[in-house]
């Protein structure tokens, strides 16, 4: 497949579409890598605009600048789809700021829409690389079966103002696609998926909304098709910040706190130091990076990995996927 490569003596060019906290720090990221540059950012506010730091642009002056090599959506998942759809018929590979999609059928149309462009689609769960090399190296469908029966716990707590869900768009659940849950706690929600695999069914015990259908707390259940089953609890209440992710399997067992990885998989110790989220965000890029020039594939950052993760946040939230006739028309 040809995903027209960049020569290796050049930097692969990114433009950066949305530049609010989301965008900023994918600017930082790819300002350490050294793979790639920014050679532009797409922002409708004309304040925000006006203090960015790099070339703004039009949306389809950029889809035409043979300089950009991949176009990274910073926008809030309801409503972005359509954007992302031109610009992989436009020739560009992609990154999608978590969450990746408002539904599976929308995620599986973009996944399908970047087979057909032969062009790179990737999802910013940049603590996918937190999994150790000897998970990430397993086929998923046999990784799952591994765990098949596995009992797990995801318990995630990541203060914010009572105020921080409750205005902007954040507030507003068809644009935000819920709250906490999945903005925050989704990053560890998404390494459960990558071990345990596609979703059965899922409830919410408890919910604790600041607008509606936007959650600042969350308890729920998940069932996975494999038979293994993760309780899940996800809060910005609490004035603690807290990532952790325990899974145990008959034999394998993989611990997950706060970046640092620990476990038994295979008869063999899981072992690995927690890494800055900018110093991953970064590597995510240079992954990229180095699959556009035709040296690799994109493994375990690849948008279609993303499809249990994005089921089990449609189900735990309840929101109404918004039309498609509402998405943006930059």
């Amino acid at each position: 497949m040809n995903h027209g490569g960049v020569s290796a003596t050049r930097r692969v060019g990114v433009a950066v579409v949305g530049l609010g906290n989301a965008g900023q720090g994918h600017i930082a990221a790819i300002e350490n890598c050294s793979e790639c540059t920014v050679v532009a950012g797409v922002e409708p506010d004309a304040e925000v605009a006006r203090r960015a730091s790099i070339p703004i642009r039009d949306f389809s002056e950029v889809l035409l600048d043979d300089a950009t090599d991949v176009v990274a959506f910073c926008l809030p998942p309801g409503g972005r789809a359509e954007l992302v759809r031109r610009a992989l018929r436009s020739g560009k590979h992609v990154v999608v700021e978590k969450p990746p999609a408002r539904d599976v059928a929308e995620l599986d149309d973009l996944a399908a829409t970047a087979r057909a462009a032969e062009r790179f689609a990737v999802a910013m769960f940049q603590h996918r690389l937190c999994l150790p090399d000897q998970l990430t190296a397993v086929d998923p469908a046999v990784l799952a079966e591994r765990f098949s029966g596995a009992t797990g716990s995801l318990v995630v707590s990541r203060p914010r103002a009572d105020t921080y869900y409750g205005q902007g768009w954040r507030s507003c659940a068809a644009v935000a696609m819920g709250g906490v849950t999945a903005h925050l706690g989704v990053h560890y929600l998404d390494l459960a998926c990558q071990i345990l695999g596609p979703i059965a069914d899922a409830e919410v015990v408890s919910r604790v909304e600041a607008a509606p259908g936007v959650d600042s707390e969350l308890v729920g259940h998940i069932r996975f098709v494999s038979g293994a089953v993760l309780n899940v609890t996800v809060t910005s209440r609490s004035a603690h910040r807290c990532e952790h992710l325990a899974i145990f399997g008959s034999s394998d067992r993989l611990e997950i706190r706060d970046g640092a990885c620990t476990g038994e998989f295979e008869g063999s110790p899981i072992t690995g130091a927690a890494r800055p989220a900018a110093e991953l965000r970064a590597e995510v890029y240079r992954r990229l990076a180095i699959a556009v020039r035709g040296e690799s594939d994109l493994g375990v950052i690849a948008l279609s990995r993303s499809r249990a993760v994005t089921d089990a946040l449609v189900r735990l939230s309840g929101v109404a996927v918004i039309p498609a006739g509402a998405d943006s028309s930059w």
